[in-house]
């Protein structure tokens, strides 16, 4: 399972550390999906709990019995709004996390795309040269008391 995080500089030790699971890839295995039943299972043995905190909270036990490997998705390539990559010939997926407010998400991922979009109507050669990146998220970062 490689998921996203918060913080691109916890990487290495993510079993330590919290993860993002809005945004995760695995491949289906017999073992992806005992690690999702055992997910959902969790549900009832932390009532109360999101998915968030109950993949933390099984995470090594879903390392140490089922066998599953964690790691984190690169932010060099999958960036988010917690730890904001701007360069576009990197980032291939942008998160919208650490932003309150389903309005804000979307009036920083709108303002992304249309950088995407510019950014994307050039050609190869000119993208090079070009000094169009992605717009950090005003919004969200003003919603989580960061500006």
């Amino acid at each position: 399972m490689s998921c996203s995080l918060d913080n691109s500089k916890i990487a290495p030790v993510l079993l330590d550390n919290e993860i993002n699971c809005g945004f995760y890839y695995m491949k289906s295995t017999s073992r992806s999906v005992t690690l999702i039943k055992r997910w959902i299972e969790g549900w009832a043995r932390f009532p109360g709990e999101n998915e968030q905190v109950v993949l933390s909270k099984i995470k090594s036990e879903l390392v140490g019995e089922v066998g599953v490997r964690m790691e984190a998705l690169e932010t060099e390539f999958v960036s988010g709004f917690c730890d904001f990559q701007k360069r576009f010939d990197k980032v291939c997926t942008m998160h919208a996390n650490c932003c309150l407010g389903l309005e804000n998400k979307v009036f920083d991922l709108n303002n992304i795309a249309a950088g995407w979009k510019n950014y994307t109507s050039l050609v190869p050669e000119q993208r090079k040269e070009a000094s169009i990146s992605a717009t950090p998220p005003s919004m969200c970062r003003k919603s989580m008391g960061w500006s």
